[in-house]
Parts: C-alpha cells; structure tokens; sequence
C-alpha cells in the first residue's frame, strides 16, 4: 500500500510539475513558441515522459484551464458553504461565475494567449446547479413545474452571458440584470431579486480541504435523492 501511494504522490507531483511548466510558459511566451520539448525541460522530466499524461500540447493546455477552474470551483465552494437560503444561495452562485468570468486574470490571459478554441467558462457544475433548483423548490422558495427544463434554461442563458462576456460586449452593470432575470425565471418576485442582486458577495471563509469536493457530492446526493 505504501508503494502505491508513493507511486500516486510522484505521478501527481509529475504530472503537477508539467502544468507548471505549461502554464509558465505560455505566459512567458505564447503558444506559438512553445513545444512539449519546451514544457518537459521546464518541467524537468524526459521528453517521453509528456506522453504518459498527455497526448498533445492542446490537453496540457486543456488541463491547465482545468487547473485554474478547479481553483475557482474551491473559492466558489467557500463562498456558499454557510448559505442556507437556496434564493441568496443561486444570488451569489450566479453572481460570482459572472464577475469572475470578467474578472478572473489568470483564466482570461491564460485561454487568449494558449491559443485554445471553443468554449471555456468559468461557471458552477451542472449537477451542483441542478441541486440547487430542486433544493429552492422543495423548500418552497422557487416556483419550478419542471426542474430539468428549467436547468436547462438556466444553463443555456449562463453560457450566452458567458460568451457575451468573453467577446467583450457585457459590461458590468450588466451581471446584476442576468442575475435577475434568472431568478425571475426561478418565481422570485421582482423586489426579492432586486435585494439578491444589490446584496455585496459574503466574505469567502477560509479555506478548508476538501471543501469543493464535499459541496459537489452533497449537490449530486440531492439531485438522486430527488430522482
């Protein structure tokens, strides 16, 4: 057991190691520069070694995004731990995906100058979406007849806000009136989601291990537990 956890640890600490090197790179330089000899000297493993993990300079760029997400998925984790009310709860969700996808300097200058294309946002889970509408109607604070359309209503307007935010044409006014028009969707009356949108964003607790993971599989045991 202890040689497989060693093992574990040094494949993570490798393939770590690579990202690194990826993402610096590709701040330094630009993508146009960089070959995955490049990234494993930087990262200071063998050439061959690139390929046990990734099987182009794409994926590691994927991964690195991955990476930054993941750090966003834990703040936002933080921010809605001690939320209790599923309307402030979906308030602040929505609020902090839009002002990060804006906001967030390491994801925007890492996607443009990576040279990724498609679609990449900064938003919450799906499934931790889908949770957080069957929590609001079951406790009488949405008014939704058909959860699995109205997420994927919801989720269709989050990824448009998204693109309109990353081709530049939102501006931030702009966020509070999505968010708004969100929860509307969701039942709430219009000075209710005024008070939600108007509301500063809570202090982010510290940080707590695990703290994201646990989030999404309390999201997810809901969602079967509704099912």
């Amino acid at each position: 057991m202890n040689d497989i956890n060693r093992m574990t640890r040094k494949r993570e600490k490798t393939r770590q190691a690579l990202l690194d090197a990826a993402r610096k790179l590709v701040f330094s330089t630009g993508h146009e520069k960089i070959s995955i000899q490049d990234i494993t000297a930087e990262a200071d493993v063998g050439l061959g070694t690139f390929y046990n993990y990734f099987e182009t300079k794409q994926k590691v760029f994927e991964a690195v995004l991955e990476d930054i997400r993941q750090d966003f998925l834990d703040e936002l984790g933080r921010l809605r731990q001690p939320i209790k009310d599923p309307a402030t709860l979906m308030a602040v969700t929505l609020t902090f995906g839009f002002q990060q996808a804006q906001d967030n300097e390491d994801w925007n200058a890492f996607l443009k100058r990576s040279g990724l294309t498609g679609d990449y946002f900064l938003q919450q889970d799906e499934e931790q979406l889908m949770a957080d509408i069957l929590l609001g109607s079951r406790a009488g604070r949405f008014k939704v007849d058909r959860p699995e359309f109205t997420h994927s209503i919801i989720t269709g307007i989050i990824r448009h806000v998204n693109q309109e935010i990353a081709a530049g044409r939102m501006d931030r006014s702009a966020i509070a009136s999505a968010t708004r028009h969100i929860l509307r969707m969701l039942g709430l009356p219009d000075l209710v989601t005024k008070a939600l949108t108007q509301t500063p964003l809570p202090p982010v607790a510290a940080p707590k291990r695990g703290s994201a993971e646990e989030n999404l599989r309390q999201a997810t045991a809901v969602v079967q537990e509704m099912g």
